[in-house]
């Protein structure tokens, strides 16, 4: 998952809930990697922490605990001793806090916190867990923010069959990939109205190639009510793809907005594009649906 700006964008910032060393919390991973380089990782690490640092103070928790679970750190310290401390507290508090100020103390207790106390130096973003008493159901929510509706998805949301592949299985695989296909491209009346009013051309690439071109929801499909052509648009199977996991957006404008962490890929060159729209003004796609999906970031 990653950690939706107050701005609405995704950042370049993963985190995961989970339980590590018998806490329950939230891990953020750290961060590595040049800007715009292909081993980029986690760059927006700072303003994700602050971010949530402020979502979890305005929900009126008192206090948090930061615990350093790297797999050094698990291997090294006991439990009681990854737990960073701030102002001599291991219990941080966020009450009648400047949560942007604290962010920075607790980066420079995560770079003292290391094996050797008298080594110079340090990482200031190590993996760390941030404990406080919230369900997974409401760890989400400070992750997204609460005006993000529409949540990208990851990897470790798609479904892989755990089975090994046999020959004898090849047609019921095909069934099923025949199936996969047609749901992707989306509810046939729905898709056949997209095709005309597109002119079967992709609104982002211009590719005129009805074979991979797929209905795109912008609201998620949520039974036929979201099935109104100005809650969707034409896309090219990848674009879709893209378009879901939040790595690229269309804006108020309807202007293509490419994630940064695509710069050195063939899709930066749609960064800015306007998309193409149906003759019909009242078939362009709605603004108040695409306001729903979160820009990507382009810091």
């Amino acid at each position: 998952m990653n950690v939706i700006s107050e701005n609405n964008e995704v950042l370049n910032a993963s985190v995961s809930i989970q339980e590590i060393g018998g806490v329950f919390g939230l891990v953020m991973e750290s961060r590595g990697g040049a800007r715009g380089k292909p081993n980029e990782r986690n760059t927006d690490y700072f303003p994700a922490l602050d971010a949530l640092l402020v979502r979890l103070g305005n929900r009126g928790l008192d206090k948090i605990r930061i615990h350093i679970v790297s797999s050094k750190a698990l291997t090294i310290w006991k439990p009681d001793e990854r737990t960073i401390e701030v102002d001599g507290n291991r219990d941080i508090s966020l009450k009648g806090t400047d949560l942007k100020e604290l962010r920075g103390k607790i980066s420079k207790a995560q770079q003292e916190k290391k094996e050797d106390p008298n080594s110079k130096g340090g990482n200031p973003t190590k993996r760390i867990l941030i404990e406080a008493n919230l369900p997974e159901g409401v760890w989400k929510e400070v992750i997204f923010g609460s005006d993000a509706t529409t949540i990208p998805i990851s990897e470790d949301d798609v479904e892989t069959d755990a089975e090994e592949f046999s020959p004898e299985d090849v047609e019921k695989s095909k069934e099923k990939i025949s199936r996969a296909v047609a749901l992707r491209r989306g509810q046939p009346k729905f898709r056949k109205k997209l095709l005309n009013m597109y002119e079967c051309t992709c609104a982002v690439t211009g590719t005129s190639l009805p074979p991979i071109l797929e209905a795109a929801h912008i609201v998620p499909y949520m039974g036929e009510k979201t099935n109104h052509v100005t809650n969707g648009i034409l896309l090219r199977a990848d674009i879709h793809t893209l378009f879901d996991l939040g790595l690229l957006g269309i804006s108020q404008s309807y202007e293509v907005v490419v994630s940064s962490s695509m710069k050195e890929t063939e899709y930066e060159a749609y960064n800015g594009r306007k998309i193409r729209l149906p003759e019909n003004e009242a078939e362009w796609p709605s603004l108040p649906a695409l306001k729903t999906r979160p820009l990507p970031s382009r810091h």
